[in-house]
């Protein structure tokens, strides 16, 4: 016997996480105090520099659909609406998704911490999951739709024993974000509410709210929805990265931050080894599976937040019940491995902003990059407004169309200009093929598009080893700008293009 908020329960093996038997008393000032905390570590990152690809899609979609526009059928869109949609309610702004995402986080962080209250009577590994999910929700601190979607699965979980249709309605909307972690919020949730067997009601109500949500883009735009997103699998092969080695950096100073991809892998088969022969993990195991899927899809530290972070859940609940003691120190070494990790890169986060400046450009809006960066966006920003007025179209293109690594698709906020184009989606598989390049000469030849501005950073020039660094064989759009345009001016990493002359 043992006592969970004063009430005393049996311990049972049921196929779940084994702690939504009895509500936990938990003093509502220690749950404020720990997402503040949370909020605070995430915080540190937002005096970051730009985000030119991902900060850039997402602001340019919420512009878009706060303007009328519908994704898939007016834009090209690789995710499902739940992210776009979400920034179009904050707006045109680099600030307002950063303080969103920020207590996302922050909430993320203290769900992780409920989860694991209610393993075990031990405060000390709801803590430390408490901090690790922190850590791993902090960095990347980006505008996408994995934290969301992750906050949104920890809480269908939360509720799923007592609430099976409100933990359906919370994986519903996970899938709205990203579809593979609401299908496995929905499986999880439906472990919990059935007990000793699986529930339909989380899956039902699930399957429901997300159809709901994608049905007016089903309507509007069918086939455009399906094959912008769940097509894009197919086309993600063009940008996987070696494993296990995180590809990002070479430097042998930075150990963890290299091997962390690895770590997470050991950590799922250390949790597994723990937690699956006691059946103590079935509403966790179809997330683990997920995450593990996304950070294999690609290698990168973008794609490490949601496993991380139900590894933060999972590792510490395995910890609280693990007899054996080798097993459980090297859980908790692994817990420890994400939250050194997190607070690593949030370190090198904050050196990085003290090396950048301030600056703000002609239209008002305020930025933060480097000193080199920073002056070359204030130039060609004067340039763009001697030569157009807001609002008008200017073209943001990589360095050539017939292999594309990113795009910088923020310089339509930061420039206030539109995209003549629907491709905001500079990935390789889209913009490098022979139809796409067709319709957007034709889109900027009925624009009379004027300005054209080649983003050449190095971000944009190198090579990654995978399908992107390979030419496509298309020409088309290069060869129209190349006959077409022609230089008037470079700053920075930005060559500004002008139109030729009739």
């Amino acid at each position: 016997m043992s006592t969970v908020g004063g009430r005393r329960h049996r311990r049972g093996h049921e196929p779940s996480l084994g702690f939504f038997r009895h509500t936990v008393e938990v003093s509502v000032w220690r749950l404020l105090i720990l997402g503040l905390l949370a909020a605070a570590l995430a915080a540190l990152d937002m005096r970051a520099g730009l985000g030119p690809h991902d900060e850039g899609l997402m602001l340019q979609w919420g512009h878009r659909i706060a303007g009328g526009q519908w994704p898939y059928r007016d834009f090209w869109c690789n995710y499902l609406p739940g992210q776009p949609l979400v920034q179009a309610l904050i707006g045109n702004t680099l600030w307002g998704w950063r303080v969103l995402r920020v207590f996302t986080g922050a909430a993320a962080a203290v769900l992780a911490y409920l989860l694991v209250r209610r393993e075990t009577v031990n405060d000390r590994w709801a803590l430390a999951s408490w901090a690790a999910v922190a850590a791993a929700m902090a960095w990347p601190l980006t505008p996408g739709p994995n934290a969301s979607a992750t906050t949104l699965a920890l809480g269908a979980l939360l509720v799923a024993r007592r609430r099976g249709s409100l933990a359906g309605a919370l994986a519903g909307l996970a899938f709205l974000f990203r579809p593979e972690i609401g299908v496995a919020a929905a499986i999880g949730a439906a472990v919990l509410h059935g007990r000793s067997r699986v529930s339909l009601t989380p899956l039902a109500v699930a399957a429901a709210v997300g159809l709901a949500g994608l049905l007016p883009f089903l309507v509007v735009a069918p086939g455009d929805l399906l094959s912008q997103t769940f097509g894009f699998v197919g086309k993600q092969g063009l940008q996987r990265l070696p494993f296990p080695l995180a590809p990002h950096t070479t430097d042998p100073n930075k150990v963890l931050e290299r091997t962390f991809p690895a770590i997470l892998v050991v950590a799922v088969i250390l949790w597994a080894a723990s937690a699956l022969p006691r059946r103590r993990g079935g509403a966790l195991a179809a997330l683990m599976v997920a995450g593990l899927g996304y950070l294999l899809a690609r290698t990168d530290e973008f794609h490490l937040v949601p496993l991380s972070a139900v590894l933060g859940v999972g590792l510490a609940a395995a910890a609280a019940r693990e007899p054996r003691r080798w097993l459980q120190v090297a859980l908790a070494v692994a817990l420890a491995l994400i939250v050194v990790h997190g607070l690593d890169r949030q370190l090198g986060k904050v050196r990085d902003a003290s090396e950048m400046v301030a600056v703000e450009l002609p239209d008002g809006v305020e930025i933060r990059s480097t000193p080199e960066d920073a002056k070359a966006l204030q130039a060609l920003a004067i340039a763009v407004d001697e030569r157009s007025r807001p609002g008008m179209p200017v073209l943001s293109a990589p360095p050539r169309y017939d292999h594309v690594r990113v795009g910088d698709t923020l310089l339509y906020t930061l420039l206030d200009r539109t995209n003549p184009t629907r491709y905001d989606v500079v990935q390789p598989g889209v913009v490098t093929t022979a139809e796409v390049q067709r319709e957007m000469i034709r889109d900027l030849v009925r624009s009379d598009t004027r300005l054209i501005v080649r983003w050449e950073s190095p971000l944009a020039l190198a090579l990654e080893d995978n399908g992107s660094s390979k030419s496509s064989g298309v020409h088309l759009l290069d060869d129209w700008i190349e006959a077409h345009f022609r230089q008037i001016g470079q700053y920075g990493d930005y060559v500004l293009l002008g139109r030729r002359q009739a």
